[in-house]
């Protein structure tokens, strides 16, 4: 009995059903909505889009190169000391472990001790801070108040200075009210007015 041929169709779709799907293609990613008109906000977007591009660009060459670096990498110190063991087995033991005479000779003298270098100040103290009669020196201990303490006396200074301006002051205008009054006769004692202001001039220009 001849073979049943095969319809048509069965022969269009038969090819189909081994073909594989096609691939999907990638779909690039998106940075804020996709309906933005021209404007600031879109160039906003674009331009932040590029940065993360141009930095997932730079991570996956510094990935690549840091993977290629650390293959070329070889263990050196590994390969010395097998080197180095390799010589110290094959190759004998050169020259000899004894001294020379002359060496074992300055080896076996006794060192002399260091002798005590001169002080600035003249005095010749030894390594553990004493003085050539066997008395220890003590350097006198810096005060821990001496910076507050100067800063007192100057501030008790200055208020001394103070004071006394302000009780000259005084003593002249009262000996200036004592001298602008009039004498019996009415009249103005200029005398004591001119004694007066000489004692004030003469203040002011020591104080200058």
């Amino acid at each position: 009995m001849a073979p049943k041929r095969a319809r048509d169709g069965d022969v269009k779709s038969a090819p189909r059903e081994n073909e594989q799907p096609p691939a999907k293609k990638k779909k690039g990613f998106s940075v804020g909505p996709a309906n933005l008109p021209d404007g600031t906000y879109r160039r906003k977007t674009q331009k932040i889009k590029n940065d993360l591009i141009q930095k997932a660009k730079v991570k996956k060459a510094y990935a690549k190169i840091k993977e290629q670096e650390l293959a070329d990498i070889k263990p050196v110190f590994t390969d010395r000391d097998d080197e180095q063991d390799d010589k110290d087995g094959s190759a004998p033991q050169s020259g000899s472990l004894e001294l020379h005479p002359d060496r074992q000779a300055m080896l076996n003298a006794p060192s002399p001790e260091p002798q005590p270098r001169p002080r600035k100040d003249g005095s010749n103290r030894t390594k553990n801070g004493r003085d050539e009669n066997g008395r220890r020196k003590r350097r006198p201990k810096p005060s821990a108040f001496a910076k507050e303490m100067e800063i007192a006396e100057k501030r008790r200074q200055e208020a001394e200075a103070r004071r006394k301006e302000r009780e000259a002051r005084q003593k002249e205008r009262e000996a200036m009210m004592r001298a602008k009054k009039p004498d019996q006769f009415g009249k103005r004692r200029l005398g004591r007015e001119s004694k007066v202001l000489l004692s004030k001039v003469q203040r002011m220009v020591g104080q200058v």
